[in-house]
């Protein structure tokens, strides 16, 4: 048994350590039991600290949520203040839906003598915590704690730049992550040009904004090109990461399920990727869909990779069933949606199929309204935020010419004026639709 555990031991370190997948693989339970017998035996908080990594990465999201406490508490008494950090951050992650952890870890964070690395891991934790609850839409408690939070407890004119991505971070998910308003691309620029102020240490915080813009500018009526740009960015950032955690022996520490999303987000924007760019991305997924079960068990569940590889390469006979069957799931946005039925038109009309074209085309204008509705929502949490941070240096960069700044008055004017030509579009649009299917349904009927 001994030599059994030896030899997958040796293996994994020959195979580039990242080839270990979180779900339940060959030995790998058996790697945790070695690991946790050999705990016992330590007498360093240090070797215990290396051993409890070991485990950490080894082990499920709900093994990880109980050594991440062990790891915390075991880095203290080893003086290792990296370590009880980083633990810090992923118990944010782990239960950024507890208000009384988050308190806790916020407490336990206050404890953190270096005043940067304590405001960057608050920061990172908070954002966390207002990212989860965001997520439900009715939450209106929220929203009134995120406005008094923004209007009453940060310093529009200080420059502590946590205390700014604090506050534009609020600012975002107030106006919902789904906005596309004046403030809102504001907001995530001035949030993009401080983030990349920080130092290479705060990369929580770098990957957190890049996830967020290449979500944002994955939209329809987004820029892929920028979408796909963060994504790079965030493959290049798990390379970094890699190389430091084989320097710290952390050989168990795995990627592939971040990489995954990043390459398939990149696959979704393949309008603007070449055909060798294409190629090259379902190739990685590929790769990572044979050697790691979550991947292949999320590709053969959601198939989101599949369909949008299907379109990119104008394989409609393919695309069709697998973005009806994208469709199907409730949990994702209504930009998801409109997006979707958008690429599903476009391989129904290649394709001449009628009847998934004219389903496609009616989800799709349903959803297009269902955005103008969430875009009257934003324009009106804007107009309640513009006065109080109209003239903050936060958003405007210093200049030897004077800056004319919108008024709310003139903002409204020109939502109104955008959102009527959007809907007058909208139905000339929803016109030209109609007769188009009639003609085409009429010369099918002879």
């Amino acid at each position: 048994m001994k030599n059994i555990n030896l030899l997958i031991t040796i293996l994994l370190v020959l195979t580039g350590i990242f080839s270990v997948s979180a779900d339940i693989k060959p030995g790998k339970q058996e790697l945790i039991e070695k690991y946790s017998a050999q705990l016992k035996t330590t007498t360093s908080a240090r070797d215990s600290l290396r051993i409890l990594y070991y485990i950490f990465d080894l082990t499920d999201r709900r093994g990880q949520m109980k050594t991440a406490w062990d790891i915390y508490y075991t880095a203290g008494r080893a003086e290792n203040v990296n370590a009880q950090l980083d633990m810090l951050r992923n118990l944010g992650s782990f239960y950024a839906n507890n208000d009384t952890v988050v308190e806790y870890l916020l407490t336990l964070t206050d404890k953190i003598t270096n005043e940067e690395s304590k405001a960057a891991t608050k920061t990172f934790i908070i954002n966390q915590q207002i990212n989860r609850k965001s997520r439900n839409p009715k939450d209106t408690q929220l929203q009134q704690l995120l406005l008094d939070s923004i209007t009453k407890s940060h310093n529009l004119e200080g420059k502590d730049i946590y205390d700014k991505l604090s506050l534009l971070y609020q600012i975002i998910q107030y106006l919902g992550v789904d906005a596309d308003g004046v403030l809102f691309k504001e907001c995530l620029d001035t949030y993009g040009q401080l983030i990349e102020e920080l130092p290479q240490s705060d990369y929580p915080l770098k990957n957190q904004y890049y996830t967020t813009a290449a979500m944002v500018h994955s939209r329809m009526n987004g820029d892929p090109k920028k979408a796909i740009a963060y994504d790079k960015k965030l493959l290049e950032m798990i390379d970094q990461l890699q190389q430091m955690y084989i320097k710290k022996n952390r050989k168990f520490r795995n990627y592939d399920t971040n990489k995954f999303i990043s390459y398939r987000r990149m696959m979704g924007n393949y309008q603007a990727l070449s055909s060798e760019e294409i190629q090259t991305i379902h190739d990685s997924i590929q790769a990572l869909y044979e050697r790691n079960p979550d991947v292949k068990s999320t590709m053969d569940k959601e198939g989101q990779a599949f369909a949008f590889y299907y379109m990119a390469t104008k394989d409609y006979d393919r695309a069709i069933p697998a973005m009806i069957g994208l469709l199907k799931n409730n949990d994702m946005s209504a930009y998801q949606k409109q997006k979707y039925n958008s690429m599903l038109i476009e391989a129904a009309k290649a394709a001449n199929d009628q009847n998934t074209y004219v389903e496609a085309m009616e989800q799709f204008i349903d959803y297009s309204n269902e955005i103008d509705s969430l875009r009257k929502i934003t324009m009106r949490r804007e107009i309640m935020l513009r006065d109080s941070i109209i003239n903050a240096p936060l958003l405007y960069k210093e200049s030897s010419q004077p800056v004319k700044h919108i008024t709310n008055r003139e903002h409204i004017k020109i939502e109104q004026t955008l959102t009527i030509v959007a809907s007058a579009l909208a139905i000339l649009l929803i016109i030209y639709m109609i007769l188009y299917i009639r003609l085409r349904q009429k010369q099918y009927a002879r």
